[in-house]
């Protein structure tokens, strides 16, 4: 039994004639008739009761009808999706994300993605730049934020720039001066990224170029535990900040000051293997 013959059997029963259906279908009726045929040897049971001169359906052919129509609203409805899914407004997206972006960076993203795209849902999954990068090779990830410039084998659009700011608790001595140059932090107690982050490898290539090791006292890859260590007066932390989100920590008792001589931007973006497509990556030219 294929799709063909329960099609052909359909249209007789809606068209109430072989004859019509055949009309209907472009085929002769004798093709029509061995259609009937082939699915009565092959269900071992008549489909149509041919005492009378108007189709009646057997009870095997009531049934037969029943999943037929089902099986034809189930295909019309996949092919919906299909659609859908090809177009880019409806499937599932796993997108890395790696920690030092902000959430609510993401938040505001999120919340304009949704809006253009209810019925697109999205896992994040948060890890260093390094392990995303690999995650997406693999397969394990359909998108990535990366830093750009980038050299990697992958499409990328960008979508986000900044600069490193420096945070320190509100009374230490650097707190109240309206600019820090990277060559008066020599002597502090670093609270940073891991060294997989893009941020730690920023500030080594700074303290590098200044002659300098410095003291890091802590790594993690949470966002929110260095702004408690910092919080404490345990030492500094040295952040991204965004051109459009500014690092609000001034109820956690930590200033944020601008760093110069040189001030260090960066520019991320998203990412995806050239093999894929993402209809939405260009819609009106933005990211979304």
């Amino acid at each position: 039994m294929d799709f063909r013959q329960l099609h052909y059997f359909s249209q007789i029963v809606k068209h109430g004639s072989f004859s019509k259906a055949a009309k209907q279908l472009f085929v002769s009726q004798p093709t029509i008739s061995n259609v009937v045929k082939e699915l009565e040897s092959e269900l071992g049971s008549k489909l149509f009761n041919r005492s009378t001169r108007k189709i009646e359906l057997t009870d095997t052919g009531r049934l037969l009808y029943q999943y037929s129509e089902n099986l034809s609203r189930s295909l019309l409805h996949f092919q919906e999706e299909l659609n859908d899914i090809k177009s880019g407004v409806k499937g599932q997206i796993k997108m890395g994300v790696f920690t030092s972006v902000g959430t609510e960076i993401l938040t505001e993203i999120m919340t304009e993605f949704y809006q253009l795209y209810p019925e697109i849902n999205i896992t994040f999954v948060e890890d260093s730049a390094a392990n995303l990068k690999e995650f997406l090779f693999q397969g394990e990830l359909d998108l990535v934020v990366v830093s750009l410039p980038t050299n990697e084998e992958f499409e990328t659009i960008p979508f986000l720039k900044g600069d490193l700011r420096l945070l320190v608790h509100e009374r230490h001595q650097l707190a109240n001066k309206e600019s820090i140059k990277w060559d008066e932090l020599k002597e502090e107690k670093y609270i940073m990224f891991r060294e997989e982050f893009s941020v730690y490898q920023m500030i080594m290539w700074e303290a590098k170029r200044l002659g300098f090791q410095p003291e890091i006292i802590c790594t993690t890859s949470q966002w929110k535990f260095i702004l408690e260590l910092v919080s404490f007066n345990l030492g500094i932390a040295i952040l991204p900040q965004s051109t459009l989100t500014i690092i609000m920590v001034k109820h956690k008792g930590i200033n944020v000051l601008p760093l110069v001589d040189p001030e260090v931007t960066w520019e991320i973006g998203i990412g995806w293997k050239k093999t894929a497509t993402f209809h939405f990556l260009h819609k009106n030219g933005s990211v979304f």
